[in-house]
């Protein structure tokens, strides 16, 4: 049916990697369900979401290990399996499909199994004793950390090519700036942005997110297109946000203590403290939920920066310096010192040549790539302002609806402004 044949397994191996295993399971298994449940009811397709939460398609599944072992047919499972990645596709979900837990047993009872057989086979050596391979959509392996390079030195990078005769080629010359950045800003923001707006919507914090978390991945076979520095077209990128491992529903994350150790730095009580036990504010608990998803934006907003004084940066030559650009640099920069005010970071950036286009780009529209950038590297401060603001309100406050959110950040100006 024209989808790709190809798997991701992550292997977890100890302890603590098992762990993780087991946290990614419940992380995306949880996200998966809720977006199919709101995709099924929002088409009307009450028989498919009827047939999931009866169990059939959980039952197929758990069934499929013993099917195999007695050459029964999994043409149901098979049929359930195509569906689930059709409706992903076809949606450009912003998330990996999680498609099961390879069984190894028989591998680990096996006295005779070769280990070269293994590697023959899969391309890769067995298992270790004990290890967990989960299974989840291909999607590629470019992160968006892959592609935060300019792009002059990416192309720099590029394999030579040779021509008639032998001759090397030289690489064609970059798209222009603006087809650059319309691809940066509406394609890969957005995408990524959209990937958390997905997450808070089902009530999920990431809790991890960093440049690493986001593959950015191409409807073609090739999914390393989409992070060549030629790629402009947005109908054939899809953003993935992916490592679950960390995340949590956002009532599970306000429970931890760290967790509420930073938000009381903003004011905000933890959840299980003896002040809030004590408190008549019954507001506590959804503002703590609402602090820990403006933690994804405060990290979202430092993998904005990370993309656009990179990928839209403009160094004189592909070995001129470049100023940092780690997540480090950034949050000193702004937090530290600036302390967080976005007009001297403005100043600071428009001071570096190699940012001038990035810089007239965050300008347009009365700076709306500043303000986007404000709405989520201060998420927290902005919510704990608003808390302090307002306290002796309840839970049914309207006010609340005016906080920033992932889901309504998608109809930012910046994002809707024309670039051409």
């Amino acid at each position: 049916r024209g989808l790709d044949t190809r798997v991701l397994v992550k292997e977890y191996s100890g302890e603590d990697a098992i762990g993780l295993a087991r946290a990614e399971q419940k992380g995306l298994g949880r996200l998966q369900s809720a977006w199919l449940k709101n995709y099924l009811i929002s088409k009307n397709k009450q028989d498919l979401l009827q047939l999931m939460e009866e169990g059939e398609w959980a039952a197929a599944a758990q069934r499929r290990y013993v099917d195999g072992l007695t050459n029964t047919p999994t043409q149901k499972d098979d049929e359930n399996l195509i569906t689930l990645l059709e409706l992903l596709s076809s949606q450009k979900a912003q998330f990996p499909a999680y498609l099961g837990e390879m069984n190894l047993n028989d591998f680990y009872d096996d006295e005779t199994m070769d280990a070269n057989q293994w590697y023959k086979m899969l391309g890769v050596k067995p298992p270790q004793p004990g290890s967990v391979w989960l299974v989840f959509e291909y999607h590629g392996l470019s992160t968006a950390s892959s592609y935060a390079v300019p792009p002059l030195i990416q192309r720099s990078k590029l394999p030579p090519k040779r021509g008639m005769f032998g001759r090397l080629v030289q690489a064609p010359p970059l798209p222009p700036f603006r087809e650059r950045a319309r691809y940066v800003v509406q394609g890969v923001l957005k995408g990524m942005l959209a990937g958390v707006a997905t997450a808070h919507e089902a009530d999920i914090v990431h809790r991890s997110i960093g440049r690493n978390s986001f593959l950015l991945s191409s409807v073609g076979q090739d999914k390393r297109e989409a992070t060549s520095p030629y790629a402009v077209v947005k109908a054939r990128l899809r953003v993935i946000l992916s490592d679950w491992a960390f995340s949590a529903t956002a009532e599970e994350a306000t429970r931890d203590k760290e967790f509420g150790a930073r938000s009381r730095t903003f004011g905000i009580l933890g959840v299980d403290s003896y002040e809030n036990q004590v408190a008549s504010d019954d507001r506590i608990d959804i503002i703590a939920q609402k602090f820990a998803m403006a933690e994804d934006l405060n990290a979202l907003g430092l993998a904005f920066l990370a993309i656009l004084f990179t990928t839209l940066a403009d160094p004189a030559t592909p070995t001129a310096p470049m100023p940092p650009t780690d997540d480090d640099s950034w949050q000193r920069l702004f937090s530290e010192i600036f302390e967080k005010d976005m007009e001297q970071f403005r100043e600071y950036c428009l001071n570096e040549d190699v940012w001038d286009s990035v810089v007239e780009l965050l300008d347009e529209e009365n700076g709306a790539g500043w303000n986007l950038l404000g709405d989520l590297l201060l998420a927290r401060e902005r919510l704990s302002e608003w808390y302090s603001d307002n306290k002796g309100g309840d839970s049914n406050d309207e006010g609340m609806d005016e906080l920033v959110t992932a889901n309504g950040l998608l109809s930012h100006p910046f994002f809707q402004m024309k670039i051409i």
